[in-house]
């Protein structure tokens, strides 16, 4: 058998979906044979289900404690069903699916609906108005870009008044730095 069926055979063993002649095939093929790489990771699962097919339960009471214990473990005694996960994703995954495309269908025909019923007179009126105050902004829209760039000199303008404040204090405080004693004078005068 070759590894294509056995990764075939795998996938439906994960899944739940094997006979128990498909599962012996794979119990035979991982015990008895040379396994490739890259399913050398499954080997030891089929290994111990192997042990385990050896081991018997000789405690006549086990099948009975353990649905004793079931039907503790679910509310009122209801059965376990268990269903696979993934079967439970898909199925509603599907009925998302169909809902959205209803929901698209049905969209779609109403806004056809509308627009087939709409009066066309008016539609002009609204197209060359949203035209006209298009154009208007992209006219302000450049104006304002160039007055921008008067701004930015401004800026540098402003940056230099700056400087020169900064320059201004200096010379304020150049006598009192220099002279000491005309710290006391100055500081009289502005009482």
């Amino acid at each position: 058998m070759n590894t294509r069926e056995i990764e075939g055979l795998l996938a439906k063993f994960y899944e739940g979906e094997t006979s128990l002649q498909e599962e012996k095939t794979l119990r035979e093929y991982f015990r008895s044979r040379e396994v490739p790489d890259h399913l050398k990771s499954h080997q030891p699962l089929f290994a111990f289900l192997a042990d385990e097919r050896k081991q018997s339960i000789t405690d006549p009471d086990f099948e009975q404690r353990i649905s004793e214990k079931l039907k503790g473990a679910t509310p009122a005694g209801l059965p376990v069903i268990l269903t696979p996960h993934r079967r439970k994703v898909f199925y509603y995954t599907a009925i998302a699916a169909a809902m959205l495309l209803l929901i698209g269908v049905s969209l779609q025909y109403q806004f056809e609906f509308l627009k087939m019923n709409k009066p066309r007179h008016s539609n002009l009126g609204q197209e060359l108005a949203y035209h006209n105050a298009s154009e208007a902004l992209l006219i302000l829209s450049s104006n304002f870009n160039t007055g921008l760039k008067q701004v930015s000199r401004l800026s540098m303008v402003d940056k230099a008044m700056k400087n020169v404040q900064l320059f201004n204090k200096f010379y304020q405080y150049q006598p009192i730095n220099i002279n000491p004693d005309l710290k006391q004078t100055t500081s009289d005068k502005t009482k």
